[in-house]
């Protein structure tokens, strides 16, 4: 490909995500505004001062919008869950991760309760993003296996805990964003992290025969390993 073809190329590649940039942030204003079953492809066109034809090109649906809308959503909370340093401790850890997923929704709570309150658990979109939330999961459960072979986190199904986890911050989030409207959300964020610390902290008997069965050096490095 010659020099002038390929920047051409990169030139309308770059113009094309940027129109879906904008297709999708009149999508947020007037779904944030309207509801989104109040909400027509008519009226993102309109918000987005494009032609209603033009929307078709990067989307086949209203529905296919939101969903795209729910994956930004998706990415914000699994770039908070999975930016934390590795050399922290289990109280760290858990600590900026919920910290992190909180601050996010706190910069875009108005994509919190667009995604929350109009989320249909029946469609097609809903159920592709259920199946990539759950490819994002196999991370967090694999942090959890190597916790659990330090003994720096307490034994149990990794899986089942990593959903256990979700489900407590998802939980948190809609109560601290939805039903309390963004008030006092960082006391729902501290109370949260109070909950996970104590799930993940090994039991009594699990922390001694990691003592007995680990030197003093190996302990050290596992403490920081999460």
């Amino acid at each position: 490909m010659s020099r002038p073809l390929a920047e051409r190329k990169t030139r309308s590649e770059s113009a094309r995500t940027a129109r879906r940039e904008e297709i999708l942030a009149a999508a947020r204003t007037v779904f944030s505004r309207q509801g989104f079953r109040g909400t027509t492809i008519a009226d993102i066109a309109e918000e987005a001062g494009i032609a209603l034809g033009t929307i078709y090109l990067y989307f086949a649906s209203k529905e296919d919008v939101f969903a795209a809308l729910s994956e930004q959503f998706n990415q914000l909370i699994a770039h908070a869950l999975t930016d934390v340093p590795t050399s922290a401790s289990l109280d760290q850890a858990v600590r900026v991760r919920v910290g992190q997923v909180f601050e996010a929704c706190a910069a875009n709570r108005d994509l919190v309760r667009l995604v929350v309150l109009n989320t249909d658990p029946d469609s097609a979109a809903t159920r592709r993003m259920r199946d990539a939330n759950e490819k994002r999961a196999l991370p967090m459960a694999e942090v959890i296996t190597n916790a659990m072979g330090n003994g720096v986190v307490r034994k149990g199904d990794a899986t089942i805990m990593t959903k256990l986890t979700v489900g407590a911050v998802s939980m948190t989030v809609y109560q601290a964003f939805v039903l309390n409207d963004g008030r006092d959300w960082e006391k729902y964020r501290d109370a949260c992290g109070d909950m996970l610390v104590a799930y993940f902290t090994p039991l009594a008997g699990e922390a001694e025969e990691t003592d007995t069965g680990s030197a003093p050096a190996e302990r050290a490095r596992s403490e920081s390993a999460v």
